[in-house]
């Protein structure tokens, strides 16, 4: 099964990316490289060779924004065309930091929101119907419960949270 990881080259995006590679699926990773760096995944490759979990490992990078649609289009395109379709979508793109949104918000609704309507259109366009959104605790605002429960009141305190609530 093929898998598009956006956001694949930062942190948890790379580390679900050797977790995918590791139990055999194929990688795909769409990433802006603002947040994530290329070294991430070269890294998830030298471990899965260190391992000896797979010998000759590759995982397809695209340096783009999510907000470039003709981009996302020609990306499922491609892999439609090649017979391999893109049949899933793990989603940790966009901007994340609580106290640049308070400066940049229409960067953040930008980023995050339009890139994600990009992508659940293109999503739309070619038929793959699974998502995993990577949301935030932000949308909760500041509740007192410790730990946190989903059923918990959702109101965002910030722009940054305000858009991954759009999102959802």
């Amino acid at each position: 099964m093929k898998v598009l990881v956006t956001g694949g080259a930062g942190f948890i995006g790379s580390h679900t990316c050797l977790a995918l590679l590791e139990k055999g699926y194929e990688v795909v990773v769409i990433d802006s490289f603002v947040n994530g760096h290329k070294k991430s995944l070269e890294r998830v490759v030298d471990i899965l060779r260190l391992n000896k979990i797979k010998e000759s490992i590759t995982i397809d990078i695209v340096n783009s924004d999510l907000r470039d649609e003709k981009a996302l289009d020609k990306l499922f395109s491609d892999y439609h065309l090649l017979g391999t379709p893109i049949q899933a979508v793990i989603h940790f793109a966009g901007l994340k930091s609580v106290n640049e949104s308070f400066s940049n918000p229409l960067d953040y609704w930008d980023v995050n929101v339009r890139g994600s309507i990009n992508l659940l259109r293109v999503m739309d366009i070619y038929k793959c119907r699974t998502i995993v959104f990577s949301s935030s605790a932000t949308i909760y605002g500041q509740s007192t419960d410790n730990p946190l429960k989903e059923n918990a009141l959702i109101k965002p305190i910030n722009p940054y949270g305000r858009t991954k609530l759009a999102i959802e």
